[in-house]
């Protein structure tokens, strides 16, 4: 068994860097139908690089995490997982870049945030009205998008 050094013995327990866990997980959701998430990555056709299924191409063409808040995403998320595509984004930078925020703007989201506030509407009903889903509803009524910086 090859050793990338990304991985250590922590009382007892195999403890991976950010960006190896990054990795697993990113051939996980494209590669193993048994994943919870497949059908919204590898059931999509979302792919991976040749290059990028061995670890240390990976981390060369990704580097390190800028700071324990950032994540790996896809600039477009209908394609495949590499170097032009992926870079190391915040929560907030990743909220930005899904499909479901496309139909919102700030002044939408004021209205959402305002509506919401009356205790008559329910993230549900919010979500439907605005062509949006509940859990992009959620992050605008808690402020983790469309907020005026």
């Amino acid at each position: 068994m090859r050793s990338h050094g990304e991985t250590k013995l922590i009382d007892g327990k195999r403890v991976a860097t950010p960006e190896y866990r990054s990795w697993q997980m990113m051939k996980n959701r494209c590669l193993n139908p048994k994943a919870q998430d497949y059908h919204r990555y590898g059931g999509r056709g979302i792919g991976i690089i040749k290059r990028w299924l061995v670890f240390e191409s990976f981390l060369a063409d990704m580097g390190r995490r800028p700071t324990p808040a950032h994540t790996l995403e896809r600039r477009h998320n209908e394609r495949n997982y590499a170097p032009g595509n992926c870079y190391w984004a915040t929560r907030r930078e990743q909220a930005r870049n899904r499909g479901n925020y496309n139909v919102l703007n700030l002044k939408t989201c004021e209205l959402i945030r305002r509506l919401y506030a009356t205790g008559k509407y329910r993230q549900i009903d919010l979500a439907h009205q605005f062509g949006s889903t509940q859990a992009g509803i959620s992050q605008v009524i808690r402020n983790v998008s469309w907020t005026r910086d």
